[in-house]
């Protein structure tokens, strides 16, 4: 490791390994990537099937935990995230999906960002994807991130997409295409029957490059700051506490829980918050840590009538003939990422645009245990996508290796519930179609005595989680409650950027990492001084 380098990025994730990959690009630039985590080497990461294998595993994740949930009878809410080469999208269900380009919009309109619209996003999205799909107005087939159609055969899938035609919700080919909602089955970040995360797509292709150093294992204290300018960084490694300086920027891509927590243990955030964890304040900014956005999600499943499921697949005479077939030619079952259909629809609240996503297994889940238990049965994950509830990272202490406090503040507007309760009775409407005929037998959750729009509240209250998709925590803007502006650049101080889900102003419609790489690709040619990409505007199904 050398004493300086032009760029420290802090955090080898979705966002952290597209930036080493482009901004290594210039071989005059020195470029070091911080990772508190290991070596991307489980099995189960890059195993498509072994998901939950691999965010179950504490050796590569933060094991975050929230705050006691005040409306959600007190329960603390688990907040997995990544801590390894490719961060979350190492661990994650690898939906590929961008929100709807409302979401983008929205950013440009409500907050004065014009060059974060969807049409100037469009074509960063397009830019990283090596899309099966081929080439049009809506993807990419020559970018470093590896996209696939989920193609698993089974009649469960089939049946749940021809339910949303039958339900009124409607149907798609392509949720990141011309018509962006519905039901359909998910783009996934799976290439030839493996995981494609940040770090196979964007980080190994480039480890060789002679002006890249990528240290794992390193856990980022505090950035260093002169003045009002951010010098350095200070990181912990193997017990040992080093520092090395920067030449011309730090960039934080922790994610939306960790870049929040690291600009308050180096004093820069809200001044009450530092002086009650003991931290100097040496750039207020108010807004820090706040805005805190998630989608919260609950479960719902039912027995299936005929043997046509996955639940034989914790058996381990499957599993070994399934694991030997995906060793040797990355195929069969275990190459699929199981949530592999979806989609967004409108309720009564929403009218205009999407509010609701669903994830769509043909299997239902037991995650009590231990270990996961396998049901005949099928499931949906159920989620509100656009909550009016805001929560906050905050200090629990001034030492950065204590984890932060993380208040979600769910149900805190009859709106969010309203909305909750509408999306599990979309749900039931969905199964009721004719195509899940034969297939759906009873509802196992939340069962037959949740009937009432109370019942479901009370149900909701007690089993819902996040969806693993923090955000907003360091968001883009130009108030006081802004931390960053539209260059990404930390206000009132330079040298410092941050790049990941924290800058979103609003969570948007769908699953995060296909827009946190965008965000990457986009800032990536921001720090270079590079021109941006030329807008494009195709049509949508909504315009005609």
């Amino acid at each position: 490791m050398k004493k300086s380098y032009d760029y420290v990025v802090v955090g080898a994730g979705s966002a952290g390994c597209v930036l080493a990959n482009r901004l290594t690009e210039d071989p005059d630039v020195r470029v070091l990537l911080l990772e508190a985590g290991p070596v991307d080497r489980s099995l189960f990461i890059h195993m498509p099937a072994g998901v939950y294998r691999a965010w179950k595993d504490e050796r590569i994740n933060w094991n975050y935990v929230s705050e006691p949930e005040k409306r959600m009878r007190g329960r603390a809410i688990a907040v997995p995230r990544g801590k390894v080469l490719g961060g979350s999208s190492s661990i994650n269900s690898m939906v590929y999906f961008r929100g709807h380009p409302t979401d983008f919009d929205e950013w440009a309109r409500e907050f004065t960002l014009p060059d974060w619209d969807f049409a100037h996003c469009l074509p960063y999205f397009k830019k990283a994807e090596r899309n099966e799909r081929g080439a049009d107005d809506w993807h990419g087939d020559a970018g470093p991130l590896g996209v696939s159609k989920g193609d698993t055969p089974n009649v469960l899938f089939d049946a749940f997409v021809q339910a949303g035609e039958e339900s009124g919700y409607g149907r798609t080919d392509d949720l990141n295409g011309f018509r962006p909602e519905g039901l359909g089955r998910y783009d996934n970040t799976t290439w030839n029957g493996k995981r494609s995360s940040t770090a196979v797509a964007y980080l190994h292709p480039v480890a060789h490059r002679e002006n890249l150093t990528v240290l794992t294992g390193a856990s980022v204290l505090q950035v260093l700051l002169t003045g009002d300018r951010a010098t350095g960084v200070m990181f912990e490694r193997n017990g040992v506490v080093s520092s090395v300086a920067v030449d011309r920027e730090i960039i934080l891509s922790g994610g939306a829980i960790n870049s929040p927590h690291i600009l308050m243990c180096s004093g820069i955030g809200p001044a009450d918050e530092l002086r009650k964890a003991g931290v100097r304040t040496q750039v207020e900014l108010h807004g820090v840590g706040q805005n805190l956005q998630d989608h919260i999600d609950f479960v719902m499943q039912w027995k299936c009538e005929r043997a046509v499921t996955w639940n034989n697949l914790t058996n381990p005479l499957v599993q070994l003939g399934l694991g030997a077939r995906w060793v040797m030619n990355k195929s069969g079952l275990v190459s699929s990422p199981i949530w592999e259909a979806g989609g967004v629809i409108r309720t009564e609240s929403s009218p205009l645009r999407p509010n609701i996503q669903y994830h769509f297994a043909p299997v239902a889940i037991d995650y009590s245990g231990a270990k996961i238990r396998l049901i005949q049965g099928f499931q949906f994950h159920v989620s509100q996508l656009r909550q009016e509830s805001r929560g906050y990272v905050g200090l629990k202490s001034g030492n950065p290796k204590e984890a932060p406090s993380i208040n979600f503040n769910f149900l805190a507007t009859d709106k969010d519930k309203r909305e909750l309760v509408e999306a599990a009775q979309a749900a039931r409407h969905i199964v009721a179609q004719p195509s899940f005929r034969g297939f759906a037998g009873d509802e196992i959750l939340p069962g037959g005595k949740y009937r009432t729009d109370r019942d479901l509240l009370e149900y909701i209250e007690s089993a819902a989680e996040t969806e693993f998709h923090p955000s907003c925590t360091c968001r883009m803007g130009h108030d006081d409650m802004a931390v960053v502006d539209e260059q990404l650049r930390v206000r009132g101080v330079d040298g410092l950027r941050v790049v990941d889900a924290s800058v979103m102003p609003n969570v948007i419609s769908s699953n995060l990492n296909a827009t946190v790489i965008m965000i990457a690709e986009k800032a990536a040619d921001m720090i270079r001084g590079k021109a941006p990409l030329a807008p494009h505007r195709p049509r949508f199904f909504f315009d005609a």
